[in-house]
């Protein structure tokens, strides 16, 4: 796919050679720019033109929608993927007794919430991985009739493992629990299908792959699942008719809006409006295919250069995400050489993660393997 036609949308190519979009990403020019407009609209106007700021918002909580494959229903924003984590954490209906399997390994967003759930009587029970990479067997041998929910990242931050959602709710599913998912490794950079996947529950931020800002994401719920869960979360826009102030005993909605629980974060509804647009424009399949293109490059080369690749590259197991560890010199030597090349890269858990986004081009893969398979002075 030509990147040429998406070179304006990002100056940041005039500055850096980014491939670091697992942590947190340069914006398109037309998501600043949409953050600026929104901004300028509450400076010179403030409410006056309020439902066209509602329109902004309702419009970009349908685009995301139409990225993970979801109805609008199914999605409220959330202000970043631990948010939403904690969210359907807390509204499972659990039993003491219960259990919730997560890996060892995950990023500890996806950690925490699960963790606090033992003053609630819940086991945490967690996968081991095995050569940093995690497998279905053993998720499958940690899952009991009490499990409840299986809380695993659909990519592994760490390794850039792409897990089979659809099976792990398979597993789920059988032993009557849940999956829910932390997307923000994925989302952006993979095609999404939350039918396909099976997913009861998905979180993202969109700060990585989704190429907005931080402090606003998305949190899906399905409608099979929002049923099964406790209402413990309202705020006055979380109920049918929050324009009727004076009547205070509404219910909780009944689909994924209830967990939108008070006023929108406008600026970062406008961003992922934006950045969401742009992905849709230029089709996530076209985005995920070029991504692999990179990583493939980058993969190539890293392995003639001597270097060891950790992250899978089998059938279904890539992602955007090239960790690896270098023959002669530690992560951070190899990142910091990258950093003053002007080559944005990360130091995770030992390794160095790379991580390319559909707008970065051959060249620069070839530039940044040329500094990692150069000696240090």
């Amino acid at each position: 796919m030509a990147t040429d036609p998406w070179r304006d949308e990002f100056p940041v190519k005039d500055e850096l050679i980014y491939l670091n979009h697992a942590a947190v990403c340069p914006l398109p020019r037309r998501t600043a720019a949409a953050v600026c407009a929104m901004a300028e609209e509450y400076r010179d106007r403030g409410s006056w033109d309020y439902p066209h700021i509602l329109e902004t918002v309702r419009r970009g909580r349908e685009r995301l929608a139409d990225l993970v494959g979801a109805r609008p229903h199914e999605v409220a924003y959330v202000k970043n993927t631990t948010a939403g984590l904690m969210l359907a954490a807390e509204s499972i209906p659990w039993r003491e007794g219960d259990n919730v399997v997560v890996a060892e390994i995950e990023f500890p967003a996806n950690v925490y919430p699960w963790l606090n759930l033992r003053r609630r009587g819940v086991e945490v029970r967690m996968v081991p991985a095995r050569d940093r990479l995690l497998r279905l067997d053993d998720y499958r041998a940690a899952c009991d009739t009490r499990t409840r929910v299986i809380a695993v990242s659909w990519v592994q931050y760490s390794t850039g493992q792409r897990m089979d959602l659809s099976a792990l709710a398979e597993v789920a599913h059988d032993a009557g629990g849940y999956l829910v998912v932390d997307a923000i490794q994925g989302l952006g950079a993979l095609q999404a299908d939350v039918t396909k996947m099976g997913a009861d529950v998905l979180c993202a931020d969109g700060h990585k792959w989704l190429l907005s800002v931080e402090g606003c994401g998305l949190m899906y719920v399905s409608d099979r699942t929002i049923g099964d869960l406790e209402p413990f979360w309202r705020g006055w826009t979380s109920v049918p008719d929050p324009l009727d102030f004076g009547l205070h005993d509404q219910p909780a909605r009944n689909d994924a809006l209830r967990f939108e629980e008070g006023s929108a974060n406008v600026l970062g509804a406008a961003a992922l409006d934006a950045s969401v647009g742009l992905m849709l424009e230029i089709g996530p399949a076209h985005i995920e295919q070029r991504i692999i293109e990179l990583t493939d490059r980058l993969i190539e080369g890293l392995r003639e250069g001597g270097c060891k690749v950790i992250s899978p590259t089998g059938v279904g197991q890539r992602s955007g995400i090239a960790c690896f560890s270098h023959c002669d010199r530690s992560a951070d030597e190899v990142v910091e050489e990258l950093t003053n090349a002007g080559i944005a890269a990360a130091s995770r858990m030992g390794l160095v993660r790379l991580s390319p986004h559909f707008y970065n081009d051959e060249g620069e893969i070839q530039r940044a393997l040329a500094v990692i398979s150069s000696r240090s002075a």
